[in-house]
Parts: C-alpha cells; sequence; structure tokens
C-alpha cells in the first residue's frame, strides 16, 4: 500500500507511515472481538452475533456512539490476516451465529484475505456492518466472501451529510455500494431456526430534527433496491451523550415519539419489511464497553 484510495475520503495518505483519513495505518486494529446481543434478532439470535470491531472510520459522524474506537487515540491491538481468521473461527467455536465484522472499509484487502483463509472452515454466515460510504471496486473483494450485509443509509441531504459527517457526497456513495451490496447477495433467506443466512438488512438511525431527510431515504431505499427482497431497520438508538461535544444543538436532545413514529408510518406505506426499536434503545448502555479485555 503506497497511497491509500480504499474509501470514498481517496486521501492518498501513505498509511504505512502515516495514517490516513480514517484515523488509522495499514496494519488492522481492532478493540473488540466478542459475542454481541444486541443486533437485529434475525442476527443476534440467542447465542449472540460474533462480533470484530475494528478501530478507525472513514466518515466521522459527529454523533458516533462508538467514537471510543473510531478517533482519537486507539484503543485495542493490531492484529495480522492470520489471528483475525483465528479470531473468526473461536468466535464460531463460542457459539456465534454468525461473524460479524463492524467498520472494517479502510481494511478491506486485510479482511478479505483473512476471509479467504477461513473459507470452507467456517460454518456460519459471514456480515459485513457498514456505515455505507464505501467504493463499489473495494466492495468487489468481498464478492463470494461475504453472506450478509449489513449497511447504514445514514442521509439523503448533502447539506445535512456535510453538516454532520463532512461527507456531502453521502448519499451518491450510499446508493453506490448498497447496489454493489445487493448485487453480490441477492435476496434475503432465513433458515430453518428464523435467522438470517444471507441477504441484505439496510439501516437507518432516525436523528432529532431530520424527520424529513429520514423519509426521503426510506424512498430513496424503495426506489434503488427490490424491497421485497431486502429488510430495513429503522432505528430509534440516537444518544446525545454521543454527541454532546458538538456545535449542533439540534443534536443535544433525543428523537421524539412523533419524529420516530411518522418515519415509521412512511415505512409502511412504502411497503418496506424489516424491525423497529423501543425508543428506550436510546442508551448508552448498549455500546460495547471497549474498555473492558474481551479480546
Amino acid at each position: 500500500m503506497s497511497k491509500c484510495y480504499m474509501c470514498p475520503r481517496a486521501c492518498g495518505a501513505d498509511r504505512s507511515a502515516e495514517a490516513g483519513a480514517c484515523g488509522v495505518r495499514e496494519n488492522m486494529r481492532i478493540a473488540c472481538a466478542d459475542l454481541h446481543f444486541f443486533e437485529e434478532p434475525v442476527i443476534s439470535g440467542t447465542r449472540g452475533s460474533g462480533t470484530v470491531f475494528f478501530c478507525g472510520c472513514s466518515l466521522g459522524c459527529v454523533f458516533c456512539q462508538n467514537r471510543d474506537i473510531s478517533r482519537g487515540e486507539m484503543p485495542g491491538r493490531e492484529i495480522n490476516e492470520r489471528e483475525l481468521a483465528d479470531i473468526m473461527l473461536s468466535l464460531e467455536a463460542r457459539g456465534a451465529h454468525n461473524i460479524n465484522l463492524v467498520t472494517g472499509a479502510h481494511f478491506v484487502s486485510k479482511i478479505a484475505t483473512a476471509l479467504e483463509m477461513v473459507k470452507g472452515k467456517l460454518s456460519v454466515p459471514v456480515v459485513y456492518n457498514s456505515s455505507g460510504y464505501e467504493l463499489p471496486r473495494s466492495l468487489k473483494m468481498l464478492d463470494g466472501l461475504v453472506d450478509i450485509y449489513l449497511p447504514d443509509y445514514k442521509y439523503f441531504s448533502p447539506e445535512i451529510s456535510d453538516k454532520y459527517s463532512n461527507a456531502p457526497d453521502y448519499s451518491e456513495r450510499a446508493e453506490a455500494a448498497l447496489a454493489e451490496m445487493f448485487s453480490q447477495v441477492g435476496k434475503c433467506e432465513l433458515g430453518e431456526d428464523g435467522l438470517l443466512k444471507r441477504g441484505m438488512i439496510v439501516r437507518h438511525l432516525v436523528l432529532p430534527s431530520c424527520r424529513a431527510d429520514s423519509i426521503a431515504v426510506l424512498e430513496r431505499i424503495s426506489e434503488i433496491l427490490p424491497k421485497n427482497d431486502i429488510l430495513v431497520s429503522i432505528m430509534s438508538q440516537y444518544t446525545p451523550e454521543f454527541a454532546s461535544d458538538c456545535e449542533f444543538r439540534e443534536l443535544h436532545r433525543r428523537v421524539t415519539r412523533f419524529e420516530y413514529d411518522s418515519v415509521l408510518d412512511v415505512a409502511d406505506r412504502l411497503g418496506l419489511s424489516g424491525f423497529s426499536q423501543a425508543r428506550t434503545s436510546a442508551s448508552g448502555v448498549y455500546t460495547p464497553n471497549f474498555k473492558e479485555d474481551n479480546m
């Protein structure tokens, strides 16, 4: 890796010598590898999702609930491809329903190598959990290696995505990424146990004062993807404590019942199937403690 153009930031950093826009250098760094029980029911099941949280992120949302590992001084430890492969196999041995790789876009080539190492050894699905801010050409490295895509579609408005993530091109990039993801995995397939074996769940987090943008996101999802073949997860878990130091005062409150329910009403009208959350999910208690030794 001489210059990095792996994500839409196209920062061109020499990550062998310096951190890129993602905040990390070229060696994979993980903060946590453990069973996680707070994903959608078809992912978490009863035994949990075998989740690997990667450090760094190229999007950098001002309200990020994983901010302890996505910016600043990174916790955790560096690993190589063989170590990641061993971690995935050990999570399956602990009973994980799947292997869930969280925010690994900036390590995608190394993740692909690790997945090649466990291909034919893992008997559970591989989940790629993404901000949606990805490049199709990078995602192509995962073709045939990922069973379930779990991307966000965070914003439709360039003004809002610029304001909160410094990414005015977010919706354009996310739509291209979602199209590539769907082309790889196709329609959702559930196993006899009711868990997702293959397919895509598109997530959207409703933000305070952004109800109209959330509605636009759902309308775009119904236009660009075959809505009968995907699942949509509409989240109410926005937690203002993670944005308490940002300048945008509208983010210093929780999403109201009216805001969230009106977005759910639009999802019903559009015929989107999937998941919603109780408003009690808006709590930091559901965010892993990345300071604990859980590797």
